[in-house]
């Protein structure tokens, strides 16, 4: 048994480890996937095959690395599955462009990486480009392909290691909205995916992408003043620190504790990512 002081201890412990996380930026270049993952977070089984605007994406890229310099050491390119992002070396490029000295990575799922070209790999190579690869419990020989790459030159990490079918969680929203936000921000199994969608910077995926489940499944998940930042209209660091750090209105649909549940496809039904 727990006693009072220990839990004190613990919950200002996981507060300090919160306050230190270091800064990372997901730019959403789309939600569209090769795959059909039961309650994924980004809503992809509901995503239409959408692409992000080159010219948009490098406009917030250079707002972000003028704002954020040296103080941000790892970028991001992330879907849905991003290698399927038409413009992607193009996307690569201009990343490396205006983040010089971070360490730059592609999410993949990985299905994809036996069919990219040799001008992806070459650019990647060139451009230090790291491939985050996440393994499903799919039909796949991940092994193979993340030597493959790798005999290529090109750094792999396994960003995680989901081959096991219920190595998964579902995280569901109340559309009354009556979660306590606080408790909800600081248990976050999400905090500190800063995602960047379009000219907005939001906390979280979930409230990032949250559109695709309002639109597939007529839910009216909304956001308020404080959700995320309008990246024209951001002119300190700080003001991103603090969009991390601290609870959303957003916060407040975001039930914890969340449920482990097996792998499978999606149905596209509200109730995957909804607890009515």
């Amino acid at each position: 048994m727990i006693n009072p002081l220990e839990k004190i201890q613990k919950a200002f412990r996981h507060y300090r480890a919160i306050k230190s996380m270091p800064m990372r930026l997901e730019f959403v270049v789309t939600d569209y996937c090769n795959l059909n993952c039961r309650g994924c977070t980004h809503y992809s089984p509901l995503a239409a095959k959408e692409f992000a605007p080159l010219e948009e994406l490098e406009q917030s890229m250079k707002r972000l690395a003028g704002i954020c310099g040296d103080k941000v050491k790892k970028v991001y390119l992330i879907g849905g599955e991003t290698l399927l992002y038409p413009r992607l070396t193009e996307a690569m490029e201009a990343l490396r462009k205006h983040f010089g000295t971070q360490r730059l990575f592609i999410f993949t799922n990985g299905i994809a990486l036996p069919k990219m070209s040799d001008e992806f790999y070459a650019t990647a190579k060139r451009l230090g480009f790291i491939m985050a690869v996440t393994r499903y419990p799919i039909k796949f020989d991940y092994d193979k392909v993340i030597a493959d790459v790798r005999a290529r030159g090109i750094e792999v990490e396994v960003y995680g290691d989901r081959s096991m079918t219920d190595s998964f969680f579902r995280f569901a929203l109340d559309p009354k909205g009556k979660q306590n936000g606080l408790i909800s921000h600081f248990k976050c199994f999400n905090r500190g995916c800063m995602s960047i969608v379009g000219d907005r910077l939001y906390p979280c995926s979930i409230s990032a992408c949250v559109g695709h489940l309002n639109k597939a499944c007529g839910t009216a998940f909304k956001h308020l003043d404080g959700d995320y930042l309008h990246i024209p209209s951001i002119t300190s660091y700080s003001q991103i620190q603090r969009l991390r750090d601290r609870p959303v209105p957003f916060c407040r649909y975001c039930i914890y504790p969340v449920d482990e549940v097996r792998y499978g496809p999606s149905k596209r039904l509200k109730e995957e990512w909804v607890e009515e």
